[in-house]
């Protein structure tokens, strides 16, 4: 097959010294014709599917078998690591799930503000790698003040500034401008490379949620942003009911 493909693509004359005429190509010529030309395979690709090429075993040679398989392991091993990835990640999944509600369960006992607030803290710093936590309430007529919360009135500052995200009402992934951030953190804005804010309405009931990291890109879509939505708006409720109590 190859050798008729060859006669069409290269035309090689041999003059006989007798007569003057158009002869076959010989072996050599074929084969010195493919070393100048090595893409002559990679170029006629069609060729491949109909040229029967033995597998020889012999060693220091190789075969268009051999580097089928070879490519055949490195997709398996591909496979194999993309596999131990999924388990590893669903294996971490089941913890966190697990984690949280452990989280639910100890605190279902807190009747006090203080301590709440320290347990979520807690929580966040390490199962999200939330080493800053700030919890905003807004009320015009409830008053209180600690490192981690603190209840604001309804048309405050802070308030109008993030009155898009309430409108929104979804969470809002490391967009804050440097001044959003000193504001909600206040001198921990520094030291913070990554912001997840989090808004959590309930009849009337505001509150907004702001975590900062010290990693970068910590905060995305997905199925952790999900799981901290979910802990968030429960942490809400829970409070307040301590502070409505």
């Amino acid at each position: 097959m190859i050798y008729s493909y060859y006669l069409g693509c290269v035309k090689l004359t041999h003059t006989n010294t007798n007569k003057n005429k158009q002869t076959s190509p010989s072996e050599e010529s074929i084969i010195s014709y493919l070393c100048e030309n090595t893409n002559f395979l990679i170029e006629n690709r069609s060729l491949l599917k109909e040229i029967m090429i033995p597998h020889l075993l012999e060693s220091n040679m190789s075969s268009l078998i051999e580097r089928q398989v070879e490519i055949l392991r490195e997709e398996n091993s591909e496979l194999e690591n993309n596999f131990e990835k999924y388990k590893n990640t669903s294996m971490q999944k089941s913890i966190l799930r697990k984690n949280i509600f452990n989280f639910f369960l100890e605190s279902y006992s807190v009747e006090n503000v203080t301590e709440y607030t320290k347990l979520v803290h807690l929580f966040f710093d390490r199962y999200f790698d939330a080493s800053y936590i700030r919890m905003y309430i807004f009320d015009n007529k409830m008053q209180y003040k600690k490192r981690n919360l603190s209840i604001e009135r309804k048309d405050s500052k802070l308030r109008f500034m993030f009155t898009e995200i309430f409108s929104r009402s979804k969470p809002l992934c490391s967009s804050l401008q440097t001044e959003q951030l000193q504001m909600l953190f206040d001198t921990d804005a520094e030291k913070i490379q990554s912001n997840l804010l989090i808004p959590v309405e309930h009849s009337g009931f505001e509150c907004l949620l702001a975590l900062g990291s010290n990693k970068n890109s910590q905060f995305g879509i997905g199925d952790d942003l999900d799981l901290l939505v979910f802990v968030s708006k429960l942490a809400v409720f829970k409070l307040k009911n301590l502070l409505i109590d």
